[in-house]
């Protein structure tokens, strides 16, 4: 049920669900890539370079930014995480190195990857869920604590949801365990919302509203960045539901700065992509 692996625990349905996830955006690559007469097999080596690529980046992103480790203030500290944000931009990078060797269209390849990997978060939110990782807010507003606006940003839609609890040893039980929420022989943590699945249920939305964009008629790189803007905004909502990240700015987390920053750069990306108009795998 959890993400980890211990010594008597190598297959996970977190592990399993990843793996299909990655199966979902490789399938859903290459057919993008048969569509704009790009060969099949640029999509097979770049799906492992990329993975281990953003695996790194997001894990180093995480050592330059130790403040987003805290998951409830200064009385608990989970160790490394890997950061989305971190782990696709340093994807982008490997992307781009990639179409200069090969001469591709490093834009229109990003057009090719931009809805598979949608697919491909919205299936492995549903590995968190069951991992109890990216976990939510409390869903109710009758627990006291100096850190409400970290596991409780939105108060006021308490009882809408009757949440999900998790057992003894999963990050949110260790959360509300550390903040004094739950005794030490609590059987679960307290109800949380499950934010996990309302986010892949967006993302579900969001795929299909995209999936008939006519984008190989637009400059390339135009999917890629509705789809980059359409997740962040979507990311800084659903973050506020969240309760894994530290606040460091207001009520905002370090996720949702980077989110600003995305939906900034997307207002400004349109206009220089609009001047590089060529074949659908001019150089870019």
């Amino acid at each position: 049920m959890y993400s980890h692996f211990d010594s008597d625990t190598w297959i996970t349905p977190f592990g399993l669900i990843f793996l299909l996830a990655i199966f979902a955006a490789w399938f859903l690559a290459r057919r993008n890539a048969v569509s704009v007469e790009l060969d099949g097999s640029h999509v097979d080596l770049l799906i492992p370079v990329v993975i281990i690529v953003g695996i790194a980046g997001g894990t180093l992103l995480s050592l330059l930014m130790p403040m987003d480790q805290m998951i409830a203030g200064e009385m608990m500290q989970t160790g490394v995480r890997l950061r989305l944000f971190g782990m696709l931009a340093t994807g982008a990078v490997a992307v781009y190195v990639y179409s200069r060797i090969e001469k591709l269209s490093f834009r229109r390849l990003l057009d090719v990857f931009a809805l598979p990997t949608l697919a491909g978060l919205m299936i492995h939110r549903i590995g968190c869920f069951l991992a109890g990782c990216c976990w939510g807010d409390i869903v109710s507003n009758e627990h006291s604590t100096s850190f409400a606006s970290q596991v409780q940003t939105l108060p006021f839609l308490s009882g809408l949801s009757s949440g999900v609890s998790y057992p003894p040893g999963s990050l949110p039980y260790e959360q509300h365990l550390a903040m004094g929420l739950i005794e030490p022989n609590a059987l679960a943590s307290l109800p949380v919302y499950p934010v996990q699945l309302y986010e892949a249920a967006l993302l579900l939305v969001l795929i299909a509203a995209l999936w008939r964009f006519p984008w190989r008629r637009f400059p390339a790189g135009i999917l890629a960045v509705i789809v980059v803007c359409a997740y962040a905004f979507v990311r800084f909502f659903i973050e506020f539901l969240r309760a894994d990240g530290h606040i460091v700015l207001g009520s905002m987390t370090v996720t949702q700065l980077q989110c600003l920053f995305l939906l900034l750069s997307g207002i400004l990306l349109p206009g220089m992509l609009g001047r590089a108009r060529g074949g659908p795998l001019a150089r870019g």
